[in-house]
């Protein structure tokens, strides 16, 4: 109890830091060395983890694609790619409404870390109007941005649980496919439907759709470099990044200007503090505090899956991590000595909602700090419409959804 009490205190002081509006750079890092100092951790393996953190190839890597992402996301706005997106979304079925949601999805179809920075830009020229808030706008990427995570094959978090699970990534995906069913609706529901309907098209769709593919074809290069060709992200968007910059030309106030945007401090310190806070995490163990106590407390094995699965990804605030995390911890409950679909499709969408939730996640934070935004308000929308995702979940792991379409 004492272990799962520390974890408490740690956020908590996160929570306070996001409501007093400190940067969340600065609070996981903090956080981090909180955890490390509450688990006792010793000094050099605290100090050797940081300095291995800069120079390690996940670090480099994450925030070198990071830089790629927003400097491609500027550029495009900086030679009026995105100013003329918005005008081909006007003619869309609904106009800027249509657009909003259909944006980031189109976007999420490549599963990359922070990859909502891409479609963050689109929103902000979308939804240009003051009465939309940044916090708004956060939202209303975030959500869209996710809701083909719960079945598209080529996430890396549906590739492991496949791996994990031995079942294969298509029944993965089909087993999971309704919450992407569930999610869509709420979306339009809670968030889209408050967008403008002010379209031009008088009924249009492909001939705009297409010119709107036109004006992001660099990110439609570097998700087809990826998916298809399977070709490193970073490697994908470089791509991109170069045949753009080789056609276009972009003047020199443009380049520096997107050069000043990707090499932000802000989003070094942003990238560090997250995956510092993960090291921490890893270090002390302190994740690990929450199946043992439930399993000391006995509690049933519905409680035992959603906690654990719901606090793996809040803590990790990855997909690919909280099924690392997670479903070893659950392995007697979800694949070992036998299969359970329901308790595989319980576990995901537990840890998804605590994942989306998570302050750590990239997506959130890189959204936030694109617009702005402050992030309590931001939560406040998020709160209903995801315990209604997690309630429409819940109801068909209770009902028995058919998992026997899904065996073998």
């Amino acid at each position: 109890m004492a272990e799962f009490l520390k974890l408490v205190v740690v956020f908590v002081l996160i929570i306070i830091g996001i409501r007093k509006k400190i940067f969340v750079g600065y609070i996981l890092f903090a956080a981090g060395l909180l955890t490390a100092v509450l688990y006792g951790a010793e000094f050099h393996p605290i100090i050797n983890s940081y300095r291995d953190l800069v120079l390690s190839a996940s670090f480099l890597k994450l925030y070198a694609i990071i830089i790629l992402i927003t400097f491609l996301g500027r550029i495009l706005k900086e030679i009026g790619y995105l100013d003329r997106l918005v005008a081909a979304s006007e003619n869309l079925v609904g106009g800027a409404r249509t657009a909003a949601g259909l944006l980031p999805g189109m976007i999420g179809l490549m599963p990359m870390p922070g990859g909502a920075l891409l479609s963050a830009p689109l929103i902000g020229q979308v939804l240009k109007e003051e009465k939309y808030r940044p916090e708004f706008k956060t939202v209303v990427n975030y959500w869209s941005r996710h809701v083909v995570e719960f079945c598209w094959p080529v996430y890396p978090g549906l590739v492991l649980s496949a791996a994990l699970t031995g079942l294969p990534v298509g029944t993965i995906s089909l087993l999971q496919m309704p919450m992407t069913v569930i999610m869509i609706p709420l979306g339009i529901f809670f968030f889209i439907r408050k967008i403008d309907v002010d379209n031009k098209g008088k009924g249009l769709f492909l001939k705009p759709f297409g010119s709107m593919i036109l004006r992001i074809w660099p990110i439609i290069l570097a998700i087809l470099l990826y998916a298809i060709f399977d070709l490193e992200l970073f490697l994908s968007i470089l791509i991109a990044l170069i045949l753009l910059l080789v056609i276009e030309r972009p003047h020199k106030p443009a380049l520096k200007e997107s050069a000043r945007a990707a090499f932000s401090p802000r989003l070094l310190i942003l990238v560090y503090g997250v995956l510092s806070f993960q090291a921490m995490l890893e270090l002390t163990g302190a994740v690990g505090s929450v199946p043992k106590l439930t399993t000391e407390l006995g509690f049933p094995a519905e409680l035992v899956i959603i906690s654990v699965s719901f606090i793996s990804g809040l803590l990790t605030g990855i997909l690919f991590a909280l099924i690392g995390v997670a479903y070893p911890l659950l392995a007697g409950y979800l694949y070992q000595p036998d299969i359970n679909l329901a308790n595989i499709f319980l576990a995901f969408i537990s840890g998804y909602v605590g994942m989306i939730f998570s302050p750590t996640h990239f997506c959130l934070i890189l959204t936030n700090e694109h617009f702005r935004s402050n992030l309590g308000p931001v939560y406040r929308l998020l709160t209903v419409p995801l315990l209604l995702l997690f309630i429409g979940g819940f109801i068909l792991y209770v009902i028995g959804y058919p998992w026997s379409l899904f065996a073998g």
